[in-house]
């Protein structure tokens, strides 16, 4: 059996110090599904640097595969080309991240080394040009991960990879004083927000982020001139 990290509690273990503090054991399959959402929520809303992490892609083609939980790359600079014709390209050269548009505009039948590419969400994949195929080309991807939701019977003994558990254990007993109508509730909400407050602020060290705000990449695509 897995041990649990010195600090850090398993799911079941987070509802159990919530419903205890709440005095009402008889919600948890509510709180399990609340716990599930929020944790969903708390990884997609919010950028946090444990969730950015970095793979090898193997460039074979035009298209090629993204790793299984990939959600998005860091930034336009996230894929670098590391290796090609199995010869190692120190440092790495950047292949550059383009909007469908723009890809289309630069795509080219030429064969050769990949210098753009884009995400085909439809099918999870990488599509890229000039076109590598024949070539045994491996990129370095910098990406933001989805974190899966265990299976059911696995459920109780998952370790949430969201560090702060407490604020998990305060936000299921949130939920439940809410649930109950409690006059605790407000007061309570009061402290679950301050405390996610406190963890944004303390969560980002020095060069965690890049030190620009990025525009949403499916609301703007990169400025180009067609002419």
């Amino acid at each position: 059996m897995p041990t649990t990290p010195a600090g850090r509690y398993t799911r079941q273990r987070i509802r159990e110090l919530a419903l205890n503090r709440a005095g009402n054991r008889q919600l948890d399959r509510d709180a399990t599904d609340f716990l599930a959402q929020h944790l969903f929520e708390l990884y997609t809303l919010a950028d946090w640097p444990f969730l950015y992490t970095e793979s090898t892609v193997a460039m074979n083609g035009r298209v090629f595969p993204l790793p299984d939980d990939f959600n998005a790359p860091q930034d336009e600079r996230a894929l670098r080309l590391v290796s090609l014709d199995g010869v190692d390209r120190a440092g790495g050269g950047v292949v550059t991240l383009l909007d469908p548009d723009r890809f289309d505009s630069c795509a080219t039948l030429a064969s050769g080394p990949p210098e753009f590419w884009m995400v085909d969400r439809g099918t999870n994949a990488g599509v890229c040009t000039p076109d590598p195929s024949g070539r045994a080309a491996r990129g370095l991807l910098r990406y933001k991960r989805w974190v899966p939701d265990p299976s059911p019977a696995d459920e109780p003994a998952d370790v949430p990879v969201f560090p702060w558990h407490n604020y998990l254990v305060q936000a299921v007993y949130v939920f439940v004083l809410e649930h109950e109508r409690d006059s605790r509730a407000l007061a309570e909400a009061q402290a679950r927000d301050a405390l996610l407050a406190s963890i944004r602020r303390g969560a980002f060290p020095l060069h965690a982020q890049r030190a620009d705000i990025p525009l949403d990449p499916h609301v703007f695509g990169t400025p180009f001139r067609g002419d």
